[in-house]
């Protein structure tokens, strides 16, 4: 009933699936990264498709992902890629999720639960190599973890990973400084352990940091960090119903604060979509929405509920007909770079931002 919707197109998503598999080649591994509920095109949709087109690892950022995933039937290994709470490590190691760990309380944890549960902890170390965030910084620090791991009976080390600070970057200088880091560190791990240190920015340019395995994240969605010639869909468009049209004379204003004063006679439409559905109030003023393939500028600003667009040139527009936020209409496109570009952030950013009160509806 919703007069705002999200379309997610299931074929594109899988197209892109293959475009990077395409990309990195047959003996790589692919992980595909659905955590956020799945940067906002939906958690278990997505994963389920992901697993029907045969990639080899899924990557959450919470326990909870990762158990909503196995509530939903997925069977992949699932990697939570952050450190876990005893509480949170309890509930992946029940649900037979993989564990990322980087300390020994992440181990002690994982072989206490491992022994409440009965089964196996399996885990991928996290290896710091220039982001300071978490994970394994030195030699020293990672042969003691080593060390921990080696007494304990139920944790299975399967993996390690490291995550580049800069691989979208211009310079390639910081990204092959942490990649020579983490083969460094990787001389002291056992043999036959899944490594991964590349998302999508350097899986397609810096092939050398394939491993064997990649965590593929934004291009499975359509989108590239970096120049590609990996041919990715966008996956996800927005649409907002007309509600409402009305002339404004020149010289009139539109919108709360009065910050867009009319230079003509006006035909104004009122879309239902606003800031509340995710569409950013810093769009106010900048953006365009497609309609009948004509661009037709934001006027005034973005409302919680509603916003407004100048429809003057759009022809024969009536209340009911469908606007297009992100998506193609006729010869125009407004994608989430787009969006991004205007508001100073990334496409990541704009596609987590549609609130869970924009139905999406999915489409093969």
């Amino acid at each position: 009933m919703r007069q705002t919707y999200a379309r997610v197109d299931l074929g594109a998503f899988s197209h892109n699936i293959q475009a990077v598999r395409q990309a990195i080649g047959k003996d790589v591994m692919l992980m595909a990264v659905v955590k956020a509920d799945a940067y906002g095109h939906g958690l278990c949709r997505m994963a389920e498709r992901a697993e029907k087109d045969g990639v080899d690892y899924l990557a959450v950022a919470l326990a909870e992902e990762g158990l909503a995933l196995r509530k939903a039937g997925i069977t992949l290994p699932i990697l939570v890629l952050a450190g876990l709470s005893e509480e949170s490590t309890d509930m992946a190691v029940e649900a037979g999720l993989t564990l990322t760990v980087f300390t020994k309380d992440h181990l002690r944890f994982a072989e206490s639960s491992s022994k409440k549960h009965h089964k196996p902890a399996l885990a991928h170390i996290k290896l710091d190599t220039g982001m300071n965030r978490i994970g394994v910084k030195s030699r020293g620090e990672l042969k003691s973890l080593l060390q921990t791991a080696k007494g304990l009976k139920n944790v299975r080390i399967t993996g390690a990973f490291t995550h580049f600070a800069c691989a979208d970057a211009v310079s390639a200088d910081h990204t092959l400084e942490q990649f020579k880091r983490f083969n460094a560190l990787a001389e002291e791990l056992p043999d036959g352990l899944l490594l991964h240190a590349s998302g999508t920015s350097a899986l397609l340019r810096f092939p050398e940091t394939r491993l064997n395995m990649v965590r593929a994240g934004i291009a499975l969605y359509g989108y590239s960090p970096v120049s590609t010639t990996a041919d990715l869909k966008p996956v996800l468009s927005w649409f907002a119903e007309i509600t409402h049209i009305k002339t404004a004379q020149k010289g009139e204003y539109v919108s709360y604060g009065a910050t867009i004063h009319l230079q003509r006679d006006t035909r104004i439409a009122t879309l239902a979509v606003g800031y509340g559905d995710g569409y950013n109030r810093g769009l106010s003023n900048k953006a365009s929405v497609l309609v009948g393939g004509v661009r037709c500028p934001v006027l005034g600003r973005v409302c919680m509920d509603q916003i407004m667009a100048d429809i003057t040139d759009a022809g024969d527009v009536q209340i009911g007909d469908k606007a297009v936020l992100l998506g193609q209409s006729g010869g125009e496109r407004i994608d989430a770079l787009d969006l991004a570009d205007m508001l100073n952030t990334i496409p990541y950013e704009v596609l987590l931002s549609i609130t869970s009160r924009v139905p999406r509806i999915y489409e093969d």
